[in-house]
């Protein structure tokens, strides 16, 4: 799991065995902590564990020099990466540069009984990491600089075949640099030549190299300021079409994670052929159906468990006549797509079909930066905001009219027109915004789905005979933790992060009151400390049509890492969202915990392993739960772990929910459920929410001007209130 391949050298002569010394046992450790804080874009914790190797490391207790020396070279590396978090401009790089030179220049001068091989590796690494570090400061020429360093050193072992992937890859990673730089014919004639290397070798990497080409292409139409975007979309178009045909196949020979990283590789060319909008439509909208349906689609083998047969679906994806033809003559579908413009400036726009559409309509929306840094109050913009903890911020956020303005757009609303149902696909931040609500037209109801290619299901009113209700969890009462399959790197991020975790004590009043509206001797309530992650793992097994959960989530952040000369090759932002249950609090607290057991946590990656494929609805009564990191697929967190693992329509909050409306709020949604007979759950929501919106609560509240006590209302008709909850994919 690394950006790129750093290997800790762990065959030294038998004088100098890692094996020999705990100091040098606990050193590699902490570097492979040190990588997955990288990766997670986690920097407290990187530092932290940069001062522990300071701490641990002892040069008196080496074997020899050379071990001094190459454990001085890792140090150096986790500092390069650190300051790496930190750079924006070339002048912010150069300290990550300084640290990263200091570990390359050790690793060309001692290469005395280490491994030979594993020492040009990290050669290797690190000239691309220089790269890759002054790529994303925008100083291509010092990227180029890096680059041809490299490709000098790669020339020089091109009798190596195995270095020859890194070769070519470089060449590639050259291209870019020169046609950044404005040297299209150089650019052009690298990717080619490394196109034709890893078509040879019938490679993956010859798509990403096409997807490399594409946005060549699109920078020198920029560039002659002609508009002649056609052999970019020609490119494009090409990719497309390959990746199409052959999707099914490539992905059969892989596992879920290779899946996931397969994807996470190729995908950012969708980022920038979105810029050519109307040009291109029809291509851009199956883009968005391929993008969002993607590892959905494909990750679930036949028996519904994720990764455990190699019957897998392979069903050819989804194109926009399909989902036209699906649309009522009142649907109006939405792709929210964003991309990079011009100068490389982050954008929201959207792809909108009607049943009677010739073609998709591109409109574009919004600078995403623009839009977010607008100030809301004197201490708020609208992206802080959006993930601002305050009640009182979620009402003036959403009472703001100019968010609902730019989001659905005077141009938008014509596109939709008399459509009475709007049923969009979010991407970006509005994963992180109920835009449902600020829809401007109240005739109009709007439906959130994970992809809008999911119209094309046959629709079954949804059965909700059994219900696994879990909640009044006791997070700071140790519990028995047996079984090992934890996700270590989420037990390692909370245990950092994390701080008090209190009790949900209405919680348990919420699912009491659940569980007594749905009478059902086929339910089951899972309670205090025997609602462990192991017991609700262990009862999964049995299959339940509706999972409700009331516990705490957490949400950690965006990952940001990548750049475009070198995608990201593994992601591990889904150990950075989670769920609480029994036992959370003091396992996290405890320093001599063995993060291999269950911990009290399900983090993204634990749930989007487990098997949701029976469940109709999953209604988690949790904090953040709808949120996750902000990646180049969108929202990398619960919700995606989820869809991953089989489930179907989910409601999730998007910020920290009152106990007393959000138990309110429940309780009306149930009984809403209990009094149909179609089991519509988006109806049964609305409803909900309605009934929530006429609801006050009186209370003695102290009048200081009378000094007597007098009658305080609380109105849950607030954005605070109705707002924190979506639901996904019911309709």
């Amino acid at each position: 799991m690394r950006k790129g391949l750093f290997i800790f050298i762990m065959s030294l002569t038998a004088g100098t065995a890692l094996s020999q010394g705990r100091m040098e046992q606990r050193l590699v450790k902490l570097f492979d902590e040190a990588e997955q804080c990288y990766l997670m874009d986690d920097y407290q914790q990187l530092h932290h564990c940069i001062q522990l190797y300071h701490e641990t490391f002892k040069p008196e207790e080496c074997a020899n020099m050379d071990s001094v020396d190459i454990y001085r070279a890792y140090y150096y590396k986790m500092c390069g990466s650190y300051y790496y978090g930190w750079a924006e401009n070339p002048e912010q790089a150069r300290m990550s540069e300084d640290y990263y030179l200091k570990s390359l220049n050790i690793f060309k001068q001692r290469v005395t009984n280490w491994s030979v091989y594993a020492m040009h590796r990290n050669e290797v690494t690190l000239h691309e990491e220089l790269a890759q570090l002054y790529y994303k400061a925008k100083d291509y020429k010092k990227s180029l600089a890096h680059l041809d360093t490299l490709y000098v050193y790669l020339d020089n072992k091109s009798d190596i075949p195995s270095f020859l992937p890194e070769y070519y890859s470089n060449m590639s990673q050259r291209a870019m640099c020169h046609a950044r730089l404005g040297h299209f014919d150089e650019a052009i004639a690298l990717i080619e030549e490394a196109q034709a290397y890893f078509k040879q070798q019938k490679e993956s990497e010859y798509y990403e190299l096409q997807r490399r080409k594409g946005k060549i292409l699109m920078l020198r139409a920029d560039k002659q300021g002609t508009n002649n975007y056609k052999p970019a979309i020609d490119c494009y178009k090409a990719y497309v079409n390959e990746q199409y045909s052959t999707i099914g196949q490539r992905l059969a020979t892989m596992n879920s994670s290779q899946q996931a990283q397969y994807w996470l590789a190729t995908h950012p060319f969708l980022y920038d052929c979105f810029r050519l909008g109307n040009l291109a439509p029809e291509m851009l909208y199956d883009l968005a159906l391929f993008s969002k349906g993607y590892l959905l689609a494909y990750e679930r083998s036949s028996s519904g468990r994720v990764g455990t047969s190699k019957k897998r679906n392979h069903n050819a994806p989804t194109r926009w006549m399909q989902v036209r033809h699906e649309l009522r003559e009142k649907d109006c579908a939405i792709e929210f797509v964003q991309y990079f413009g011009r100068d490389d400036e982050l954008r929201m726009g959207c792809l909108v079909l009607r049943n009677n559409s010739v073609k998709p309509l591109f409109i574009d929306l919004f600078a995403t930066d623009s839009l977010l840094n607008l100030p809301l109050t004197a201490s708020y913009t609208i992206g802080t905001a959006l993930t601002a903890p305050k009640p009182a911020v979620k009402d003036t956020l959403y009472n703001y009219p100019l968010l609902s303005q730019l989001i659905w757009s005077p141009q938008l609303m014509t596109a939709i027109g008399n459509a009475d149902r709007v049923l969009f696909a979010a991407d970006g931040f509005i994963h992180q915004c109920a835009i449902e609500y600020l829809m401007p037209d109240a005739q109009k109801t709007c439906y959130r789905l994970t992809s809008t290619r999911n119209i094309r299901k046959n629709h079954i009113a949804p059965k909700l005979a059994k219900a696994l209700i879990c909640g009044g969890i006791t997070y700071n009462e140790s519990v028995a933790h047996t079984e090992e399959g934890n996700d270590v790197a989420a037990y390692r991020f909370l245990a950092t992060n994390a701080g008090h975790i209190s009790e949900l004590p209405d919680a348990r009043k919420e699912v009491d009151s659940i569980f007594r509206c749905r009478h059902n001797p086929l339910d089951t309530l899972l309670v205090g400390t025997a609602a462990t992650d192991e017991a609700f793992v262990e009862l999964l097994k049995k299959g339940y049509d509706v999972i409700h959960l009331s516990t705490h989530g957490f949400f950690g952040g965006r990952i940001g890492i990548h750049n475009d000369i070198k995608p990201l090759q593994s992601d591990e932002s889904m150990s950075k969202s989670g769920l609480l249950f029994a036992g959370a609090s003091s396992a996290l607290a405890d320093k001599s915990f063995d993060a291999n057991l269950f911990d009290g946590v399900l983090s993204g990656t634990e749930l989007s392993q487990l098997d949701f494929s029976k469940t109709e609805l999953i209604v988690l009564s949790a904090c953040e739960t709808g949120l996750g990191h902000l990646t180049d697929d969108g929202v990398y967190g619960i919700q995606r772990a989820l869809k991953q693992a089989g489930a179907k329509a989910m409601m999730v909050s998007l910020w920290r929910v009152n106990d007393i409306s959000c138990s309110l709020l429940m309780r009306y949604f149930y009984e809403a459920l209990q009094q149909q007979t179609s089991h519509d759950i988006h109806a049964a929501f609305l409803n909900a929410r309605n009934r929530l919106q006429q609801e006050e609560r009186h209370y003695n509240k102290f009048d200081s001007s009378t000094l007597s006590m007098g009658d305080g209302v609380i109105k849950y008709d607030t954005p605070r209130h109705i707002n924190p909850f979506i639901i996904i994919d019911a309709y």
